[in-house]
């Protein structure tokens, strides 16, 4: 939802930076697993305890993100394995984020919150695997708010400004099940109007 309402606001200047890209024949693959990399030093800047520094890496890591699809289209690099790869290291990105602060809490030995880190984790694999999942059947599923780029705006803004990051990561575990469940919901309510129409 973000990216959609986002990206046609700042189109023209991700468009001169692909432009800059394909000129230093940069591929799509290579910005998603480059994009990968900074998540994963974005996840050991986190359990370090350094969260202002970790969430300037991260939106770095997102602007990576949100450049890898463009550059395919203008390069006509579009591929299903190039969408297949980037959903899959997404998850990867996921863990390396959150699992990096689940990791700070831990070792602050404050265990409450080490488990609300595993519950967003679980919370963001389940929203990406049930629209997947869900797509299979019906034609699209991306009801709900908590999208990944939604996190990830989120847990930038709650490292960024460090009184807000436990309210943020609160709402991060209750909106991703929320969105799960909004999915699943959606999904039910899809297939029923389907067969409907086919009875």
């Amino acid at each position: 939802m973000l990216r959609e309402t986002l990206y046609p606001k700042i189109e023209a200047l991700i468009g001169r930076i692909v432009h800059k890209l394909d000129q230093l024949d940069i591929t799509p693959n290579q910005l998603t697993l480059a994009g990968a990399a900074l998540n994963l030093l974005t996840g050991i800047i986190y359990a370090k305890g350094y969260l202002f520094l970790g969430a300037l890496f991260l939106l770095l890591a997102g602007l990576g993100d949100m450049l890898d699809g463009p550059l395919a289209r203008k390069t006509g690099k579009s591929s299903p394995f190039g969408a297949f790869l980037d959903s899959t290291v997404d998850r990867y990105s996921d863990f390396f984020i959150f699992g990096g602060l689940a990791v700070f809490f831990a070792r602050e030995g404050e265990i409450f919150w080490f488990l609300v880190l595993l519950g967003i984790i679980l919370g963001s694999f389940v929203v990406s695997y049930s629209k997947a999942r869900a797509e299979n059947f019906i034609e699209n599923c991306g009801v709900g708010i908590f999208g990944r780029a939604e996190r990830i705006v989120l847990l930038a803004l709650g490292t960024l400004i460090s009184p807000l990051l436990k309210p943020v990561l609160f709402i991060l575990l209750v909106g991703t099940h929320a969105t799960a469940l909004q999915r699943i919901r959606h999904t039910k309510k899809a297939l029923s109007e389907s067969k409907a129409s086919t009875d």
